[in-house]
């Protein structure tokens, strides 16, 4: 009988949480900090992030003192913890793709996603949700470019954040390194320390061909623990996370047929023989195309007078 209870994790005990209330909870924390950024008016964000943050502890019927007590017991075992963030991750994600994330998520980069072809190459999953403890604390990717890459291709990785913090200083950290065929690497490092939309991008301007793709999104341990020894609640929520390979035609070379008309986007098209012709001020052209010289037009200037004769 006692074979039956081999690998059983133990419950958690009563007085703190249960798994699927605080799973609840941290998604209802999620929401209302939407809710609060939404309305915009910035000035009265930290006020109405708490207002909402209380009415979602009252709805389960948690005191703010039973949510730090239970977060205690929680990150002394992560791998708990850790459970409740992919469970959660996955409802975000699931939310993102009811919402329409999948469908339009090239819509941000406009017109330059139509002007090429563009795919994604990200294989993983586009949420995840990020504790301060290891290994919980980053997510990272390594691709391997293949045949469907061309010279002049650009990467962008492209995430959506949403921090939920008690207290402590945001301080999430975003990679993306472009490693070429000549075995040079392009790297970009990027701050994350608000709830927004992010992207790196990373072209192959010299077209020399990528042969490597690697990055990772980190949250830093900051300051985790208040004064008291109480642990604070540190999540980064990423979701629709992509990482995209866009090719882009080369610059067309200019016809030699087409090389007297200059194309300006806010001008008429104008030939060459059209163009005003900038002229010296001292310099004036002839029918015969040739300069003729310089006459200055002055009136002489009179010399003063020797010193001791009066002028007339």
């Amino acid at each position: 009988m006692s074979a039956a209870f081999i690998g059983c994790k133990p419950r958690v005990p009563k007085e703190y949480i249960q798994p699927r209330q605080l799973e609840d909870i941290l998604y209802d924390y999620h929401v209302a900090d939407g809710m609060a950024y939404a309305e915009g008016n910035y000035s009265e964000l930290a006020f109405r992030r708490q207002a909402y943050r209380e009415a979602a502890l009252r709805k389960h019927g948690v005191t703010e003192a039973q949510l730090d007590s239970s977060l205690v017991y929680y990150y002394r075992h992560a791998e708990r913890l850790h459970e409740i963030y992919e469970k959660l991750a996955k409802r975000l994600n699931d939310d993102a793709v009811a919402l329409g994330a999948t469908a339009n998520e090239l819509s941000q980069f406009g017109n330059v996603a139509s002007q090429g072809d563009t795919a994604t190459v990200w294989r993983n999953d586009r949420s995840v949700v990020l504790m301060p403890q290891a290994p919980y604390h980053v997510v990272s990717f390594d691709v391997a470019a293949d045949s469907a890459y061309h010279e002049g291709d650009k990467m962008i990785l492209s995430f959506d954040n949403q921090f939920i913090f008690q207290e402590g200083i945001r301080d999430g950290v975003a990679m993306l390194a472009v490693t070429f065929k000549n075995d040079s690497t392009y790297s970009q490092v990027m701050h994350i320390v608000s709830d927004n939309h992010y992207n790196i991008q990373i072209p192959d301007g010299s077209r020399k061909g990528i042969k490597h793709v690697r990055g990772f999104i980190y949250l830093g341990k900051g300051n985790q623990t208040l004064p008291n020894g109480t642990q604070t609640l540190k999540l980064m929520c990423i979701s629709n996370m992509r990482l995209l390979r866009m090719h882009t035609e080369p610059p067309k070379a200019v016809d030699e047929a087409d090389a007297d008309t200059i194309v300006r986007p806010d001008r008429p098209e104008r030939k060459r023989d059209d163009l005003p012709v900038t002229m010296h001020p001292e310099v004036r052209v002839g029918d015969n195309d040739t300069p003729e010289p310089h006459v200055d037009r002055q009136p002489p200037v009179t010399p003063p007078p020797p010193p001791g004769r009066p002028h007339i």
